[in-house]
């Protein structure tokens, strides 16, 4: 396979290719930078896939930034597939996200239907959303469309939730206990489970995830043991902040319930938790 990735300084993209020269280093993977200016100049003749891993995250939400989210996330995404698809590539992988569900944690239990219609409640996962009905428009018995919607990804030099949540685990030594339970997903089980999408040509939308499921109290446990410290629990300070916080948007998306029902994996061995929170803290700093 000949494969292009978007998204050159992007984690996913970069990740991605560090598996694959690992694992399938016979399989060619060429991590290329997009911007809109830039789409004409990409020859697309030579790919069989394209992964389309670049996208604007992480910007705070104005009128200014729903016109980027449009034009980087939609309108450029639409751009790649168009000319992927005129230049004859087979198959194209879109990183979605989880937020085009709109959930963002709770304390009911519940688990989120992949086939759950979407409802997204930000910007991001608008545009997310958009794009991906617009590559379904373009999908041919000849052009596969599949999308990837993760949960949060965590791994080695990781941005994000996880990265702050890590800094804190190695400082503090007292946790409160709160059972809310929630998907994740470890890089290099991503990376296995976009290469199983590609050789066999997949379709359809997939949110893959860990087999286990975590909450954040374990989950800052098992990152204080990977770094060698002990960390004392509290259910009786979990219990009051449950109490006090939980209408709060942040307190419940850190540690409200947000699981994705399993069933449309193709993975069949995965690295489990206790292990990538290992693999992923080896280097920290």
């Amino acid at each position: 396979m000949h494969i292009l990735v978007t998204g050159k300084q992007g984690y996913v993209g970069t990740q991605f290719e560090n598996w694959m020269a690992k694992h399938h280093f016979e399989e060619q993977v060429d991590l290329q930078s997009v911007r809109p200016q830039n789409v004409e100049m990409i020859d697309f003749t030579n790919y069989d896939i394209v992964l389309h891993a670049a996208a604007l995250v992480h910007r705070k939400e104005t009128a200014e930034s729903a016109n980027d989210y449009q034009r980087i996330n939609v309108e450029l995404t639409e751009k790649l597939a168009e000319k992927a698809k005129a230049a004859g590539v087979k198959q194209f992988v879109f990183l979605s996200t989880v937020a085009v569900y709109g959930e963002e944690g709770r304390f009911e239990e519940k688990k989120i239907a992949v086939s759950q219609e979407p409802r997204p409640v930000s910007q991001y996962g608008m545009s997310k959303y958009i794009a991906e009905r617009r590559l379904k428009q373009l999908e041919t018995a000849d052009f596969h469309v599949a999308i990837i919607r993760p949960p949060m990804i965590y791994g080695p030099d990781c941005p994000g939730n996880y990265a702050r949540l890590a800094k804190l685990a190695r400082k503090v030594p007292f946790f409160p206990t709160i059972e809310g339970e929630r998907s994740m997903l470890f890089i290099d089980n991503l990376s296995a489970f976009l290469y199983e999408v590609m050789v066999g040509n997949l379709r359809g939308i997939y949110v893959p995830q860990n087999r286990e499921l975590v909450n954040t109290t374990q989950l800052v446990m098992l990152i204080a043991a990977a770094n060698g410290k002990k960390i004392k629990t509290s259910k009786f300070v979990g219990i009051f902040f449950q109490k006090t916080l939980q209408n709060i948007p942040i307190f419940r998306k850190m540690f409200g319930n947000l699981v994705f029902e399993a069933g449309n994996q193709v993975l069949h061995e995965m690295i489990d938790l206790q292990a990538s929170i290992i693999r992923t803290e080896k280097n920290a700093s």
